[in-house]
């Protein structure tokens, strides 16, 4: 299982190799193949009497393993896998086109209303620094990513996207790596997926909010973009595993291919749809960011 040390000590790819999951964490996604953030964070609370979004919808898939009820979320611009019974997010997808949004995100996070009745989310908006310091309410989907329009970007800010991030990383190294996305888009339509990985949950220590918002804190996280080179018009994939801690260094230390990720994870939990020499592609260095990039 994996161990508290072993997140400490995964600094480098040889370490990351030998992840282990706890077996609920890959048992839910054996389920799932039958049915078929950047920024720091703030400490505004949440209006919690925000109206009913209608603009998602939410595909009930079945009940997973150990009696977790696991979700297909539609948020109508970004999917989420969602434990109703964990309290949280396990995999993120959505597609980027060129970029021509500007809302500005939510000053303030929200509890998601599109949830199915009895589907359990986290009982706080408040941040994790206020509780334990040294923790982001960090996003899975970048909310710039979700610009194009006020009610989406107000979804990507509900806590049904959000996790434990110690700061570092997610003002840092994962920042990074959605700013490659943010910046190819404007190239091509960039396919983005991504999810968070648990350990074992007797020898956690950094499950800091589990009485305060009812939600464990991810060991790694990983995401894998797919995109076109422009150049040459041949699919190109990128993809990394990296630690959720502090002193990671560069981010070319955590580039994993496709295959890699679902050979550790599993390939139910990477659900990622693509060719064999698309999966098997892992660039030395990370895509190098394209004249004039902004992230605005």
């Amino acid at each position: 299982m994996l161990t508290i040390s072993d997140r400490a000590a995964a600094h480098a790819p040889a370490s990351v190799s030998r992840l282990r999951l706890r077996s609920a964490a890959l048992a839910w996604m054996a389920a799932l193949v039958l049915a078929g953030c950047g920024g720091g964070d703030d400490t505004t609370q949440a209006d919690i009497s925000t109206p009913a979004d209608t603009g998602a919808e939410a595909s009930v898939e079945r009940a997973g393993p150990s009696g977790h009820w696991i979700i297909d979320q539609d948020y109508n611009g970004f999917r989420l896998i969602y434990d109703c019974t964990d309290r949280t997010a396990l995999h993120y997808r959505y597609t980027l086109q060129a970029d021509t949004g500007s809302a500005a995100r939510p000053s303030a996070f929200t509890f998601d209303t599109t949830l199915p009745a009895g589907c359990l989310q986290q009982t706080s908006t408040a941040s994790y620094e206020s509780v334990h310091p040294g923790y982001d309410r960090g996003h899975l989907v970048m909310s710039n990513h979700m610009d194009s329009d006020s009610a989406l970007i107000r979804r990507a800010n509900s806590m049904t996207n959000i996790v434990p991030q110690v700061s570092g990383f997610n003002r840092g190294i994962w920042l990074e790596a959605e700013t490659v996305a943010e910046c190819y888009r404007d190239l091509a339509p960039v396919q983005v997926y991504g999810g968070v990985v648990h350990g074992d949950t007797a020898s956690d220590t950094n499950d800091f909010y589990l009485s305060s918002h009812g939600i464990r804190t991810p060991e790694f996280m990983w995401k894998a973009l797919i995109t076109t080179d422009p150049a040459t018009g041949a699919q190109k994939a990128i993809a990394w595993l990296i630690p959720n801690t502090t002193g990671l260094g560069a981010l070319d230390r955590y580039i994993v291919s496709i295959a890699e990720l679902e050979q550790r994870l599993g390939a139910a939990s990477v659900r990622i749809s693509a060719s064999t020499a698309l999966k098997a592609m892992k660039p030395q260095t990370t895509w190098a960011l394209p004249s004039g990039c902004s992230v605005d």
